[in-house]
């Protein structure tokens, strides 16, 4: 006998001006069941889940909402939260200038005499990190903004988590967790569904949803395309009914590099000093070397803290405390003192934190679209005078969103388009002059096997054409699709280079946990000393 529904949200409409981002979708959810959603980007996930939590409040939509039975007409999130409903934000709603702490117990902090027990809090923090597992990972008195993504992750997580709500929305919760911690939510989830909390669960990953959904409601265009069994249904029968079309995926691997190719990065015993010294290291890198071939994917594996972001922030010409080392493009030595000498030299990075780092979230579509410095001479010429080439912004802005498929019109704001679509305008700004080398941080977090497919067909063509591309990714299936070879790190080194049309995840895990030590690693046997015979060395 099935269980009793807790939640039903039916006939669900709501717009943002003249864009229908829901159409009368519909989702049922029944006590003690995890409940998968999933649809492309733009079909409406993260908008129903938001009327559901209250940040849209009943005024600014039509349908009905009902919670046990009970018609529900919230007002705010705190309306939802009193209702049993805590949500886990796909992009995170934290407040970077107060401390973890602060943060686990925000709305909810315990008070002495009408003042804020800051001990209080502290301990009651330290409590809950205890009790979900991550107390080594998370300082509590930490500013939140001085945490990576991954780790900001894991407080919003914890802070939902110990809401003890009956109703539990996670929206992309794994998107920056490493393999151990999305194994530690996977356990935390099935515990409470068994103490029968009912759970909405958000993923791009199908072998999440499979491994934990008992049913699956699929949107498309901000209706409801159907509720199926999960273990009835397979992924492929999901993804059609997501994107309205069979053999979405691709199953496939990196091709070959054009023999020949020349190097277009090399890197030269990089190393990166931490902020802090932490765990007995005091580099977030240390003595790094490989070459990137013209028209090359070459992946970073390793575990979150493994000195994947700190390499490409480097390389990119933001490393906040310095290098030591050297790096050069197509041969030439490049001093990288700020991001504008990397964007001189042909360098150009997609930022694992979209918004913080990747968009001007007040401009538009068209003017984040334009931002690099590939316009005409005479766009620059007008911005060198303090004027904007519309024209030509728009020229721009409409050739990228007609390639990439974006759901969003040039003159929208950026910050009002889905995750994936402002990924989509992330990755598109570079296009109008295509980098010699490109660098992405977790590139496809938040973003669906539809549209995560259009961008792996966007890094083949640039590699077609010559761009040499270095990847950080989480995902594994991601990094055996594009990359020609993997390079682990671990403790801010790499102790492995991979085939990346041979290895397998379990390989790279091995290698990446420090399960697997016992041969010499082959590391940057590649590496071409001839292309620093040329020009001056640079050690900033």
């Amino acid at each position: 006998m099935s269980s009793p529904l807790v939640l039903e949200l039916v006939a669900i409409e709501k717009s943002f001006g003249g864009v229908h981002a829901l159409r009368g979708a519909d989702l049922a959810a029944r006590e003690g069941e995890i409940l998968g959603l999933c649809g492309e980007n733009g079909a409406g996930k993260s908008t129903i889940l938001k009327v559901l939590s209250g940040v849209y409040p009943a005024d600014s939509y039509r349908g009905t909402v009902r919670v046990r039975g009970e018609e529900k007409h919230f007002a705010s999130t705190t309306d939802a939260q009193a209702a049993g409903i805590a949500i886990v934000h796909q992009e995170l709603m934290l407040v970077p200038e107060l401390s973890v702490a602060e943060n686990l117990v925000l709305g909810r902090e315990p008070s002495r005499l009408g003042l804020l027990d800051d001990e209080a809090i502290e301990a009651h923090a330290r409590k809950l990190l205890a009790e979900f597992g991550v107390e080594k990972d998370l300082d509590a008195t930490a500013p939140v903004g001085t945490l990576g993504i991954g780790l900001q992750q894991v407080v919003e997580i914890v802070r939902a988590l110990s809401m003890d709500a009956k109703i539990l929305i996670l929206d992309e919760p794994t998107a920056a967790l490493t393999q151990a911690e999305t194994e530690r939510l996977m356990t935390w989830l099935r515990e409470l569904r068994a103490a029968g909390t009912t759970c909405i669960y958000v993923s791009h990953r199908m072998d999440e949803v499979y491994s934990l959904c008992d049913r699956i409601t699929v949107l498309r265009d901000g209706k409801t395309v159907g509720t199926v069994d999960a273990k009835t249904t397979s992924p492929d029968d999901v993804v059609t009914m997501m994107v309205g079309r069979a053999n979405a995926i691709a199953d496939k691997r990196a091709g070959e590099v054009e023999e020949g190719a020349k190097v277009a990065l090399a890197v030269r015993e990089l190393s990166v000093p931490l902020a802090t010294a932490s765990a007995g290291r005091s580099f977030a890198v240390e003595g790094i070397s490989f070459d990137v071939r013209a028209g090359e994917v070459d992946a970073l594996g390793g575990a979150m803290g493994s000195g994947r972001t700190a390499l490409l922030s480097t390389v990119f010409g933001a490393a906040e405390r310095g290098y030591s080392g050297e790096v050069r493009v197509d041969g030439v030595a490049v001093v990288l003192g700020a991001p504008r000498d990397a964007i001189g030299a042909g360098v150009a990075l997609i930022p694992e934190d979209r918004k913080g780092r990747g968009l001007v979230l007040g401009m538009t579509v068209a003017g984040n679209l334009a931002l690099p410095p590939a316009r005409s001479r005479v766009g620059r010429f007008l911005e060198w005078l303090g004027f904007v080439d519309e024209e030509e912004e728009e020229r721009i802005a409409g050739k990228r969103i007609e390639e990439l498929r974006i759901r969003g019109a040039a003159s929208a704001e950026v910050a009002t388009l889905s995750g994936g679509n402002q990924q989509k305008v992330v990755i598109g700004k570079w296009l109008e002059d295509p980098p010699r080398v490109l660098l992405l941080d977790e590139p496809t977090r938040g973003v669906d096997v539809g549209a995560r497919e259009e961008i792996y067909g966007l890094l083949e063509a640039l590699g077609a054409r010559g761009t040499a591309i270095v990847l950080a990714s989480s995902d594994l299936p991601e990094v055996l699709r594009l990359a020609h070879r993997v390079l682990v790190l671990r403790h801010g080194r790499i102790v492995r280079e991979l085939d990346g049309r041979r290895t397998t995840e379990a390989e790279i895990v091995a290698w990446a946990t420090g399960s697997r030590t016992e041969e010499p690693a082959r590391v940057s046997s590649r590496v071409a000393p001839s292309v620093f015979e040329q020009g001056e060395a640079c050690v900033p």
